[in-house]
């Protein structure tokens, strides 16, 4: 048997849920579009744990950019991790995002649309999508993923739990709340009728980063865009457990770097290796 979330039903055979899926195709992306998101953990959507990067390393090594450690910097969604509804953040998700939402997003916690849960103020938030390495993430994928990051000033944390929370170093995640806009079906099928679908199969499949967590992927949904709306949000718990806290490590004066890092963190040399070409862009 094998069951189908979006129509909440069993399948004898595949070629049974791929019929059921392609009747009810259009229905689903228009359920998906209407649903605005957040994503704790029993949602499953994209919430990923905080990261403090060292900005001032940051700032030496993608020249051009104003970063500094006045700020915080939070990645609050990852492209390219299928998550368990079957929906696939591609990158150039948040690129319109990114601009159009510039200062109407507030940072709450746990999704609370409360004046009393804010952390941060609208008028102080820094949207931008970064590019960034699996490793500086902690996951052994290849290649890279774009982030949607949250910049903001340290001294504009109006809630002193976060900024004590944040300062501590202490794990605690993020979580985006979105809409979706462009939704493509990509159907592992070889019938002509799903032609379209297989071609959008065949585009994205390779780029998937946590195939292996899968033991067969037969669809999916490729989300192309989507809106950051109202706010994201620091919480327990997310729902993609993709990171821990980064940290650049040095190792002391005089002292071969031979040792293994820290779990989570970085040499000097690997992220040289890291940052080189534009690891962020606008």
């Amino acid at each position: 048997m094998i069951y189908c979330k979006e129509l909440d039903k069993n399948f004898e055979s595949k070629t049974e849920l791929f019929k059921a899926l392609r009747e009810a195709k259009e229905t689903i992306i228009a359920s998906k579009k209407a649903v605005v998101y957040n994503c704790k953990s029993e949602d499953n959507k994209g919430g990923i744990p905080v990261k403090i990067i060292d900005a001032q390393k940051l700032q030496a090594q993608c020249k051009g950019l104003d970063i500094d450690d006045d700020y915080y910097y939070i990645a609050v969604n990852t492209t390219l991790i299928l998550d368990h509804h079957e929906d696939l953040h591609v990158n150039g998700i948040w690129n319109k995002s990114a601009k159009d939402q510039q200062k109407k997003v507030y940072l709450l916690w746990d999704h609370e649309l409360k004046g009393t849960m804010t952390i941060v103020r609208k008028e102080h938030i820094e949207m931008f999508v970064a590019n960034i390495s699996w490793s500086l993430l902690g996951r052994t994928y290849a290649g890279e993923t774009e982030a949607l990051i949250y910049k903001f000033r340290k001294d504009k944390v109006i809630d002193e739990r976060a900024k004590e929370w944040l300062d501590s170093g202490d794990e605690i995640q993020a979580s985006v709340r979105m809409r979706y806009i462009t939704i493509l079906f990509a159907l592992n099928s070889d019938e002509r009728e799903d032609k379209e679908f297989k071609k959008n199969y065949n585009k994205y499949i390779g780029l998937i980063a946590n195939k292996d967590d899968f033991k067969e992927i037969l669809y999916f949904w490729a989300v192309l865009e989507a809106a950051n709306v109202y706010e994201s949000s620091l919480v327990p718990f997310g729902s993609n457990s993709v990171t821990g806290q980064v940290k650049i490590s040095e190792p002391p004066l005089g002292t071969p770097n031979k040792e293994e890092p820290l779990q989570n963190t970085l040499t000097v040399e690997e992220f040289r290796e890291l940052v080189k070409g534009n690891l962020f862009k606008n």
